[in-house]
Parts: C-alpha cells; structure tokens; sequence
C-alpha cells in the first residue's frame, strides 16, 4: 500500500465487493459498441463476464428494440444520461423488461468514445403493475355491471314491444324495423364497451382519435350517472386528435376520474369533460363535488389512501401510473364554483 493511497490490487478488490452487492449490473462499451467491461454482478443472472466480454451490446437487445436502442444511443451528447425500457434476451433466453441507463463519456488523454450502461431487470415490477391495473379494470366492470342493466333493459322492453305489434299485424312494420335496428346498435355499443373495459390490455402504443375514444367512455358511463341523476357534458374544440396511447389504458383513466366524480358528488349535477388541444393536450374532469382539501392533494394517488368510506384508494393510483406511463402529469384543482377539476396534462 502506498504513502498516499491504496494500491490497485486492494482498489480492485473493493471495487469487486461492491459490485457484488449490486442486484443490478453494468458494462462499459466502446465506440463500436463492444463490451470491453462489464461488472462481477452480471453472473447473478447467469452470464459468464469472459463470455460477455468482447460482444456486442445488440447481443442481449431483443431484435424489436434493436431500432430504438441504436437510436437512443444516436441521441445520446457526452456526459449525458438517457433512461429507457428495453426487451432483453437472458442467459435462458428468456425475454425479459431491463430499464437501461445509458451514457456517453470521451477519454480527454486519447479522445476515444466509451458507452456506459447500467440494467437494472424490472420484469416483475411490470407484471405486478399489470395485475393492478386489469385488477381495477375488473372491479370497473363489476361496478358497471349493474348500471349497464338497466340501460340494455330500456332497448330491450321496447325491442318486445314492437315484435309484439308486428305478431298482432300492424302496419308500419318498416318503421318498427329501423328503431328495432337502432335499439340493437345501442345494446351492441355498450356490451362492447364493457367487454373492452374487462380484457387484458397488451399495452400496446398506436395512433387513437382521443375525441372518439372519450365519446366512447361517456356512453358506457351515461347509465352509472343516470342512476345518481348526474348528467355528463362532453365539450371538445376539435372532432378528431390523433394521440399515440394504450387506448385500453387511457379509456380506464376517464373511466376512473368519471366514476370518482361520480362518487364525490352524490346525487344530482353535472360532470364536464373537456379536451383542449391548442396550446398543449389537456384533458379535464370537473365535478360540483365538495371538492379535495388542499393538505389531501398531494396524497391522492398513495396506495389504500382514500377519502371513501369503503375505499381503496387503487383507483386513482393505478390511474396516476398509466397517465405518468403516457408521458403526462395528473394535477387536481378547486372550482371556483365548487368542486374539483382533475386536469391532465400531456407533453408537447
């Protein structure tokens, strides 16, 4: 050991101890990206650092993400971080969810070019969010089930009603048959609507006209304020906006809010449902509710903390993932007419 230091045998064996402690690995690339180092911690899911050492880092991307990982690190500038979630191909060939951490540095004494990256596997993290969210979506359905009973009833009485005047042979059967037809649209509309609610959700990212799918949520939701003498009010400033989205996930989103606004107010009012899209994408429900004390804002969204007697609390939580998993931020202000308006704000 030196005067003034440690040696770089020992410095190395720290290095190694600390890095066995890590659950997470790293390993640095050159400017090709070829692993020239990667950390002890590597072996603790299976990988044999001698083998890894000299292949590409594409090795263990999967060939889907291949495209989005070469353009990330195209983005990346020296000595700055990018973060993203990637397929990765483990020792059992497994697919799994790894969210990589990725910088660029420039050696100053021969000004090579090295990629460091740090995976961090969230595969179970991912599952267990999943499973919040279908379970929600299931309970939405469960809660749904009862309101939606008796808006397919309606149809249905008047569907008997005019197969029975059609047995008796009165006239106008032409008529009969269109408002039949149309009844039976409406009763397919909301089954569908339910039946999308309740399946698994691929989380799959694709262009959707936001207008049509909130149109979509406020049909299914129309029989549950009915029943509370509630009244929902759609106010869009433009017919059609194309947003890149889960569109399972954003319709459990509105389908949240519209429900716990629902449950604020009680009985009798009125919900509005705005989209803004001129300065930045912005989705509002406001109620006429007794609104969210200010010490109580910054806890909504907490796992089981509910301000409902019999409450969860895993509604709006699951509804804050899904809107920060969509690039955007849930924000709750007070009316002033009384109430709360829940605004979603979307990146530009």
């Amino acid at each position: 050991m030196h005067e003034n230091g440690c040696n770089e045998e020992f410095v190395e064996k720290v290095f190694q101890w600390i890095d066995g402690q890590m659950s997470d690995y790293f390993f640095i690339c050159d400017e090709q990206l070829i692993i020239q180092y990667v950390s002890y911690s590597i072996e603790k899911v299976g990988f044999s650092r001698e083998k890894v050492i000299g292949k590409s880092a594409f090795t263990f991307i999967d060939s889907i993400d291949s495209e989005k990982f070469q353009q990330e690190i195209n983005q990346l500038k020296v000595n700055s971080i990018k973060k993203d979630v990637f397929r990765v191909i483990n020792v059992n060939n497994e697919l799994k969810r790894h969210e990589i951490s990725m910088g660029k540095m420039v050696y100053d004494q021969t000004g090579e070019t090295f990629y460091i990256f740090l995976s961090k596997d969230i595969t179970r993290i991912l599952e267990t969010k999943n499973l919040l969210i279908q379970s929600e979506k299931l309970s939405s359905a469960g809660q749904l089930a009862a309101s939606v009973a008796h808006e397919i009833r309606n149809p249905l009485t008047s569907l008997k009603g005019f197969l029975q005047l059609m047995e008796a042979g009165m006239d106008n059967g032409d008529t009969y048959l269109k408002i039949m037809k149309e009844e039976i649209e409406k009763i397919e509309a909301i089954s569908k609507e339910l039946l999308f609610i309740a399946k698994p959700s691929p989380n799959e990212f694709k262009e959707e006209n936001l207008m049509e799918l909130a149109g979509e949520v406020c049909l299914l939701m129309n029989s549950q304020a009915r029943m509370h003498d509630i009244r929902l009010s759609k106010k869009f400033d433009r017919e059609e906006y194309m947003l890149n989205c889960d569109r399972s996930q954003i319709k459990q989103v509105l389908i949240n809010l519209i429900k716990n606004a629902i449950e604020a107010m009680g009985e009798s009012g009125t919900i509005e449902i705005h989209i803004h899209t001129k300065d930045q994408l912005l989705i509002e429900v406001l109620d006429e509710g007794p609104g969210v004390p200010e010490e109580m804002k910054e806890r909504i969204g907490e796992p089981f903390f509910t301000t409902k007697q019999n409450g969860t609390g895993l509604g709006l939580m699951v509804t804050k993932q899904i809107i920060k998993n969509h690039g955007a931020n849930l924000e709750i202000e007070d009316r002033d007419v009384g109430g709360s308006n829940f605004r979603i704000l979307f990146e530009t």
